[in-house]
């Protein structure tokens, strides 16, 4: 059963249908500043460790409205970890919380997050792909290692970022992400189905994987490319992250998959033309 402390259906309803505090708001729209090594170093290796990207004087509001949401997601699946999928025993996944929530949505649609993609991909424009919570049970196996390019439509995944946000400590023990430095190239295609058959790509049996360890509110940002996983949660707690995904303005939408056709960001669109829907609007 999952469970978040201090949440009932009523009280989890009560924080998604109030409005944000104007300090978050305003906070949510402050740009963050990256250094050359920063952007340099998501570059070479694909990834990148920012700190305070929510400092703490924030944190705990916008941590409780991702935590509702979850809640109201997840709060009434009964079932044990043991009982889950080996897949759903990773992580509590819920994609597009912006489009039911709107408090979810001001945290979504930040420029301050959206700035840093900017910034690190060098872009004019950035636009949303799509939002996810990805906790972890306590007792949560491993995140299988994968490339998140590999579900998207995309014919352009070099333009395409994931922050990965950390709403409480997030230490090796709990389930932080590890990456294989410099697997940001295309020519390392391979996909990997984390949902029903993971393996392990030959190429990555002879590379290191780092782990990033998170403090609350720092955050990763890795490119779509990028091989990556997260350990075990061998905590008694839930491990707590938001991700939100975003897109290079003009990258095109590729049909080529079988897959990916019906993928809900690119409802409507033809083989090659540009992602533009009402799921993926402009940010910064």
């Amino acid at each position: 059963m999952v469970r978040i402390e201090g949440l009932t259906e009523s009280s989890a309803f009560e924080i998604l249908n109030s409005e944000i505090s104007d300090s978050l708001k305003q906070f949510l729209n402050t740009p963050k500043e990256l250094s050359k090594e920063q952007i340099n170093f998501y570059h070479n290796n694909g990834y990148v460790k920012i700190e305070n990207v929510v400092e703490e004087n924030y944190l705990t509001e916008l941590r409780r409205i991702i935590e509702a949401a979850v809640f109201i997601r997840k709060g009434k699946d009964e079932r044990d970890l043991k009982q889950k999928s080996q897949y759903e025993q990773s992580f509590l996944q819920c994609g597009y919380l912006c489009l039911d929530f709107p408090a979810v949505k001001e945290i979504v649609f930040a420029k301050r997050f959206a700035g840093i993609v900017r910034d690190l991909m060098q872009a004019e424009h950035i636009r949303l792909w799509h939002d996810q919570a990805l906790f972890k049970e306590p007792g949560g196996r491993i995140t299988d290692a994968h490339q998140d390019c590999s579900y998207w439509p995309i014919h352009e995944p070099q333009f395409t970022s994931t922050m990965w946000l950390a709403l409480v400590d997030v230490p090796v023990e709990k389930g932080c992400l590890y990456f294989y430095p410099k697997t940001n190239d295309p020519n390392l295609r391979e996909y990997v189905d984390i949902f029903k058959n993971p393996h392990q790509p030959e190429f990555l049996k002879n590379e290191e994987k780092v782990f990033v360890p998170l403090n609350a509110g720092d955050a990763t940002f890795h490119s779509g490319l990028t091989f990556h996983g997260a350990g075990q949660n061998k905590t008694n707690q839930m491990r707590e992250a938001m991700t939100v995904i975003y897109i290079k303005d003009g990258v095109t939408f590729d049909s080529s998959d079988e897959r990916n056709k019906t993928h809900t960001s690119c409802i409507g669109l033809q083989e090659g033309e540009i992602i533009n829907t009402k799921y993926t609007p402009i940010l910064i």
